[in-house]
């Protein structure tokens, strides 16, 4: 007994319901490659700042062993002078007139600010340098040393302990070094 019965023949073309399926593939491929290059130029932004913060550090590193002697070239930065005489402020100008001059927030494209601390309230902030300076408090204190800002009228008369950190682009602390100078 044979019996001929034809079967339906099954359709090769992609369906409506394939068809809403390969776009919305394509939709997340498309939001994925825009996030992801998004994601990437802030990384990107991130590493200039710290490469600035690094810059900013490996000069005043360099600048902590021979600022003390008495034929340091760059006299606004020199150490074991007078107090008054000696401001962090005419030092900070000198290195963003020579030095530093090209240096730019890549957040913003102007000079970094120089803050006492990020706020991830404040998103202006992203980008700028946290210097602090750590001065050691009375023996038998609870806490050994303070921070607080190196501010232009802060004396570099003395050997300083400073930490630098930058501000990422949500405004939070990325601590970058401490150091001596």
């Amino acid at each position: 007994m044979s019996s001929s019965s034809s079967s339906p023949s099954v359709g090769t073309a992609p369906t409506f319901n394939d068809w809403i399926f390969i776009a919305l593939l394509v939709g997340v491929i498309a939001l994925v490659a825009y996030i992801g290059n998004g994601m990437y130029e802030r990384g990107k932004q991130l590493e200039k700042t710290k490469r600035n913060a690094e810059g900013l550090v490996t000069w005043l590193s360099k600048a902590s062993a021979q600022r003390f002697n008495p034929d340091y070239p760059v006299k606004a930065c020199a150490g074991g002078g007078d107090a008054k005489a000696s401001p962090w402020g005419a030092c900070l100008d000198y290195l963003f007139a020579n030095d530093f001059k090209s240096m730019q927030n890549p957040f913003n494209g102007k000079p970094p600010a120089f803050l006492d601390a990020c706020n991830p309230s404040d998103k202006s902030l992203k980008g700028d340098i946290v210097l602090l300076k750590s001065t050691a408090t009375p023996l038998g204190s609870a806490v050994a040393a303070v921070s607080s800002q190196l501010v232009a009228e802060d004396s570099i008369d003395q050997k300083l302990q400073l930490s630098v950190g930058i501000c990422d682009h949500g405004a939070y602390l990325v601590k970058v070094s401490d150091f001596e100078f």
